[in-house]
């Protein structure tokens, strides 16, 4: 049997003073609390970040390729749909789809108002996942491969500010070449992607049409976007596609494109470190307490140890694994309540949000296995190792008095 473990067995197994009782028990509630805010915080972040950027790569991919110079009105320039890098670039592993666009600014009018906004023209089949699930009302643009769709997928806040609703059709004005070009789409479905950067700006048609404003044929695009399989290494792949284009093109990341989303999102990291920094500070500070007072509670039995021949190295064992055994109890409960309380608000989304504000219109929560064990091992190892610093007092107890110690 080993000795160490058996008396800290005996020291957790009754304490004789009610105090120290409950210091320990504060102490070992304490540390579930650290772990569940540390939890919870990396968590919703977390699931923030990931929530967003699917928000964003979703709508406009994870690069797009366009041309390096843009015109006097800042558009984007055209350039032939047909490219010879494109067959590299599709068979790179992490590229997943490449769509071509065709994008231009026009003013949307109705009877009563009218204002600028950007459309971006699509391929049939472009999003169709991500459009699906942000599509609030209707449906997506028609998938016909051999005739131009007339119609248009706006956004919600678009529809709101103009009084629109599907089936209604709506005109679309363009400025080519010194000529007015006009469009009279259909309205066939509303999307909501909560970011206010999106919704506020595009509306999606049929490519063809914007093709068409441009010149007579489909031959021209002013991008692509190419949708990767992660966001993971993303500077290192957009360095990778951007060798193998034209040297009149360029790859442009997403976070680049939506830098102040990405920054944003980036800052949050920070607010982590710090939470988690505290909340391990916290747990040392109560775990470090608590071991101080149950050391000095058994004042008496360290002097009748040390008397009968128990070495400091025993005693502060002991004591150790007393101290390892509380901090796990809190690590367990604080796992219970984290993990619980995240997956509650994950499944019902109980705590909502100001979806203009933060983009979301709920407390995201996503959290992996790695981050869970990273949050435990750190808290458990920082604890233990910190906890040495009050068991080295067991070497200034000397017997005599301790046996006397009351």
């Amino acid at each position: 049997m080993n000795l160490s473990l058996y008396i800290a067995q005996r020291l957790t197994s009754k304490i004789s003073h009610s105090i120290t009782r409950r210091i320990v028990r504060i102490a070992s509630v304490s540390v579930a609390i650290s772990i569940a805010v540390m939890l919870l915080a990396i968590g919703i972040v977390k699931g923030f970040q990931k929530e967003i950027k699917q928000k964003a790569t979703g709508f406009s991919g994870h690069l797009i390729i366009k041309n390096l110079d843009l015109n006097h009105s800042g558009e984007l320039v055209l350039f032939p749909k047909e490219q010879s890098f494109l067959k590299t670039v599709q068979q790179f592993s992490y590229v997943k789809a490449v769509f071509p666009v065709c994008q231009k600014p026009g003013i949307l009018r109705t009877l009563t108002d009218a204002e600028g906004i950007q459309c971006k023209g699509v391929p049939p089949g472009y999003g169709r996942v991500f459009m699906d699930q942000e599509i609030v009302r209707g449906r997506g643009l028609g998938n016909h491969d051999s005739i131009e769709v007339n119609e248009v997928l706006i956004s919600e806040v678009t529809a709101n500010r103009l009084k629109l609703d599907t089936g209604q059709s709506v005109e679309l004005y363009f400025i080519q070449e010194g000529q007015v070009r006009r469009r009279k789409p259909k309205i066939c479905g509303i999307f909501n992607t909560g970011i206010n950067e999106i919704d506020k700006q595009w509306m999606l048609v049929d490519i063809r049409m914007i093709q068409r404003i441009y010149t007579q044929g489909y031959d021209s695009i002013n991008g692509f976007e190419v949708f990767l399989t992660s966001l993971d290494n993303l500077a290192e792949r957009t360095h990778a596609i951007n060798e193998e284009l034209l040297t009149t093109l360029v790859a442009q990341s997403v976070d680049e494109s939506y830098f102040q989303i990405f920054q944003w999102l980036s800052l949050l990291d920070m607010n982590v470190t710090i939470i988690i920094i505290l909340m391990v500070i916290v747990a040392v500070v109560n775990m470090m307490t608590a071991l101080l007072v149950l050391i000095i509670d058994r004042t008496p039995m360290i002097g009748l140890l040390k008397a009968l021949g128990g070495r400091n190295q025993l005693i502060r064992q002991s004591f150790l694994y007393s101290g390892a055994k509380y901090l796990l109890s809190g690590l367990i409960l604080g796992n219970c309540i984290g993990l619980g309380l995240g997956f509650l608000q994950h499944f019902a989304g109980l705590v909502k949000l100001e979806e203009s504000t933060y983009y979301l219109s709920k407390v995201p929560f996503s959290i992996t296995l790695a981050d869970a064990l990273m949050i435990n091992g750190l808290t458990f190892g920082v604890c233990l190792i910190l906890l040495i610093i009050p068991a080295m007092y067991v070497a200034r107890i000397q017997p005599v008095k301790a046996i006397r110690f009351n």
